[in-house]
């Protein structure tokens, strides 16, 4: 196979998503919360209550993978869902107290493994990265405008 260049922002960018998997897997070891579950935790934890959608906006996935995973977190018994008294068709997702307790253990385990990446990093360099991050994703939010207009970009 023929060499194609040197490898891509976004192929560097997978190999750092790969990295934050393991980390976060190491941050979350012997606490009952599975790794790829834990930025909905999160979010609801934080944003909640949320409807599925919202939550789908939020952490930019399709609403099919939410639902899917509001389930399981329903099923542990740490998710319930709620009249929305906005919306009588739709509803909300928050977190039940089992569900907030285990958040609350596994939110500074995690934390301590944030902080001390952006510690090696240095406070300057973090924000660059941020302002970078946030960049790139507005860039292929452009790029995908462009090439697929029919799926518009997420906000």
């Amino acid at each position: 196979m023929p060499a194609t260049g040197p490898p891509t922002i976004l192929f560097e960018v997978f190999w750092t998503q790969q990295k934050r998997k393991r980390l976060i897997e190491a941050a979350l070891e012997g606490v009952d919360l599975p790794p790829e579950d834990y930025p909905f935790y999160v979010t609801i934890g934080a944003d909640g209550p949320l409807t599925p959608t919202r939550l789908a906006d939020i952490l930019e996935l399709p609403l099919s993978t939410v639902a899917f995973r509001v389930k399981r977190l329903e099923r542990r018994g740490h998710a319930e869902r709620t009249d929305n008294p906005a919306d009588g068709r739709s509803y909300l997702i928050r977190l039940t107290p089992e569900g907030r307790s285990l958040l609350n253990k596994a939110r500074p385990r995690f934390r301590s493994y944030a902080e001390a990446v952006e510690a090696r990093l240095g406070s300057p360099k973090t924000k660059g990265l941020r302002r970078s991050l946030v960049e790139l994703r507005q860039a292929i939010d452009e790029e995908l405008a462009v090439r697929s207009p029919t799926r518009a970009a997420r906000p």
